[in-house]
């Protein structure tokens, strides 16, 4: 029961963020540099991508650095018998793939990480949220989804958590919200100053000011 209650405050600090902060690169001091500064201007949730050069350095780097109020997961997870109890150690909350790889969702369910399957079509998002994922990764959703789809989607698939991710401008989160999205990823498009605006626009949407 504990474990339920955790993983649906993930998904709930997630909700409030609107979106996700992506560290991906091969320069793992830029990347912790990075971080902080989204961080300091109000990112609630990052995402360090395990295809980063010393992903684990960075991560514990952040976790030791940031406060609780900023949540922190890992991204491109592909084989997760491998890399879900070593993010465990490090502290993840939550846990990104491209992909949905196989027992993804109920091994990371016992080490009490929100996992976040990828999908590319309506079918996988159907077979992603049968299998039991809280959240779904919309990917690549600059080129298989878009807000219009979102919005048109049957009503149960409309009612399954979604946060697109790949190629998602920081100016079309609001648009990417208002058809339904959950939360959205966003990587490298992601300025500091403008993840300093969309923080407030997010807050303003909930009622509440900086």
């Amino acid at each position: 029961m504990g474990e339920v209650m955790s993983l649906e405050w993930n998904l709930e600090r997630i909700s409030r963020a609107g979106f996700i902060g992506i560290l991906r690169g091969d320069d793992a001091d830029a990347l912790i540099e990075r971080g902080l500064a989204l961080a300091q201007v109000g990112v609630r949730v990052l995402e360090v991508t395990l295809d980063s050069t010393d992903a684990a350095r960075v991560f514990s780097t952040l976790k030791e650095q940031l406060d609780d109020e900023v949540m922190l997961g890992v991204g491109t997870v592909m084989h997760p018998p491998t890399a879900l109890p070593s993010v465990a150690e490090w502290g993840a909350d939550f846990a990104l793939s491209p992909v949905n790889p196989e027992g993804f969702i109920q091994l990371a369910n016992e080490f009490d990480i929100l996992a976040v399957p990828g999908a590319a079509t309506p079918g996988e998002l159907w077979k992603a949220h049968t299998a039991g994922a809280m959240l779904v990764k919309l990917y690549p959703a600059a080129t298989n989804w878009s807000p219009e789809m979102l919005a048109n989607l049957p009503r149960p698939l409309r009612q399954v958590h979604t946060l697109p991710t790949g190629g998602v401008k920081p100016d079309d989160v609001i648009t990417w919200l208002d058809a339904g999205a959950f939360a959205c990823g966003l990587g490298g498009r992601l300025t500091v100053e403008e993840a300093d605006f969309l923080s407030s626009e997010i807050l303003a949407r909930r009622g509440v000011m900086r």
